[in-house]
């Protein structure tokens, strides 16, 4: 074919099908959105009198772990970013590609590779989230409020979701309602940031279990606090593999490998959305935007060369 790019009909009787991102749902389309720098100082108020210079005051980088959405999770993301854009906040927002070969094995990588886009782009607050982590709208300005180096909801698997029943989600184990408390360590289901701790934690401190993150902070002086009146619903509880045996262990792996690399993204709207009366927009594709510019942004943070394409080779993204 020499310099010629491939069509991507030839890509797919080359067997390369799968690859060719074609629609929103794909496995291979990731959503990205960078706003242009708000005008952050003028909404920080009496907080103003402590804070030391920011490229970007009140700017919050929500980093997806992937992009394998679990049901109900993608349009209640959409709502919290744009209730926190609403509130003052200049928002951005990157899914991180998906990198594991087998699904526990990246999950560091993925948030190191958060944790520098929030440097990088100068933002102040980083929110990182789990796919079957489901927000409120008002999460993470709930979270932001406290002005805390660290900070995370309180994680609540749903009913019948919990994959090992009775597993404690932090040390010590909290009851809802209880403000904010300092624990040993907690979930990693969802998280915020103020980017400047990332100064002080190398790529390793991301990987490992929830307590061995909690001991990196500790070792820089940073405790993980829990706000026990922010509740976000996990769709699934964590995986705990040490606890399987092997065959058992190799089957979920397996499962899980081939759905993230073949299973449709769940972006679709509210159960009860209506376009006549609700805010938000549903696109041709079926995708949901909270916030109908959104959609027109397309794919234009660092990873934007990853914008989906039409069978026709016209960009969607």
């Amino acid at each position: 074919m020499g310099d010629k790019i491939p069509t991507p009909e030839e890509y797919r009787a080359m067997g390369f099908g799968r690859h060719i991102v074609d629609r929103s749902t794909h496995p291979s389309y990731y959503a990205s959105s960078w706003p242009i720098a708000g005008s952050g100082m003028n909404t920080l108020g009496v907080n103003l009198r402590y804070r030391i210079p920011h490229l970007n005051f009140n700017s919050v980088l929500v980093v997806v772990i992937s992009n394998h959405w679990q049901e109900n999770g993608w349009w209640r993301l959409q709502n919290m970013l744009r209730f926190t854009e609403q509130t003052g906040y200049t928002v951005a927002l990157e899914e991180v590609d998906d990198m594991s070969i087998m699904p526990p094995d990246a999950i560091g990588i993925m948030r190191a590779c958060a944790a520098m886009l929030a440097l990088d782009g100068g933002f102040e607050w980083c929110f990182m989230l789990d796919t079957d982590a489901l927000v409120e709208e008002d999460t993470l300005v709930k979270l932001m409020v406290h002005d805390r180096p660290v900070v995370y909801p309180m994680a609540v698997v749903l009913p019948g979701k919990d994959r090992f029943p009775g597993g404690a989600l932090s040390s010590p184990r909290l009851m809802e309602g209880v403000g904010l408390q300092p624990v040993t360590w907690a979930t990693m289901s969802a998280m915020l940031f103020n980017t400047k701790i990332f100064n002080c934690l190398d790529a390793y401190a991301w990987h490992g279990h929830d307590y061995h993150f909690a001991q990196n902070l500790a070792h820089f002086g940073h405790r993980i606090y829990v706000d026990t009146n922010t509740v976000v619903h996990l769709n699934r509880g964590p995986a705990r593999h040490p606890v399987k045996r092997w065959d058992e262990l190799w089957s979920s792996l397996k499962t899980a490998f081939e759905s993230r690399q073949n299973d449709d993204r769940l972006r679709g709207p509210p159960p009860d959305f209506d376009p006549a009366f609700d805010e938000g927009t549903v696109a041709a594709d079926g995708v949901y935007w909270a916030v109908d510019n959104w959609q027109r942004l397309g794919v234009n943070g660092p990873m934007q060369g990853r914008k989906a394409e039409e069978p026709d080779g016209k960009n969607t993204g």
